[in-house]
């Protein structure tokens, strides 16, 4: 009787363990995505070390924690994030939950960033061209990423040397201009390479315009306040 008994207890746990709706329900549960919460530990100029999940990690202006994460500004009051698409600022030993997953299988989806709106309506962001440090003012208007001749030099490209000539219309008129492509230019993690670029001659502000031949290789969308950029593929 008792061996009878063992005969059908082992039967009926292999038919529990073995049905695909409890494999599917165990399998869901051992893949429960690990929440997201980040925390400012100390605050600096255009930095910030987070603490995220039993770990910390120095986050500079422009740069991304995962895809839903990014620093917009920082100072020693407090930082300015954008956060699943919305800007959020956090002081010192302030914390906030993100609705994407630590361990979310990001290999499926689309890589983006947000730029969000400044007080003068522009939408400004730091990245690199080539590896070195720029700031970013993006233009529709802009048919190419437009720079000076101060900060290709800054950058080290060799433009009278290896530029196409050509001449382009600016607000003050038609000036010299030297086309050439940009090897590598990332923009808070988004990275794009041998894009169309152009070196202005009389072009009198700091900033990089981050034209077209940049921008239309992306997915936009502006909700007014904010910019995001998806990568296509």
């Amino acid at each position: 009787m008792k061996l009878l008994s063992k005969h059908i207890l082992f039967l009926f746990s292999l038919l529990f363990f073995t049905n695909p709706l409890f494999v599917k329900h165990l399998k869901a549960d051992e893949l429960q995505p690990e929440i997201m919460q980040i925390k400012v530990i100390a605050l600096f100029k255009n930095a910030v070390m987070l603490k995220y999940n039993g770990k910390q990690k120095m986050l500079r202006k422009g740069q991304s924690l995962n895809k839903n994460i990014q620093l917009v500004s920082a100072n020693s009051h407090g930082a300015v994030f954008i956060i699943d698409g919305k800007r959020t600022e956090l002081g010192l030993h302030d914390s906030r939950i993100s609705d994407v997953p630590l361990n979310a299988n990001s290999a499926q989806e689309k890589f983006s960033i947000s730029i969000p709106m400044n007080n003068r309506g522009m939408f400004l962001t730091s990245g690199s061209i080539n590896g070195v440090p720029v700031n970013f003012l993006v233009d529709t208007g802009a048919t190419l990423v437009a720079m000076s001749e101060q900060t290709a030099k800054k950058i080290g490209l060799q433009y009278q040397l290896y530029g196409e000539r050509s001449v382009s219309s600016t607000a003050a008129g038609t000036t010299r201009t030297w086309l050439m492509p940009l090897k590598k230019i990332s923009v808070a993690g988004l990275e794009l390479t041998n894009v169309p670029g152009a070196v202005v001659k009389k072009m009198d502000f700091d900033e990089v315009l981050l034209g077209m031949s940049f921008l239309r290789q992306l997915n936009m969308s502006n909700n007014g306040q904010i910019m995001k950029l998806t990568k296509k593929y």
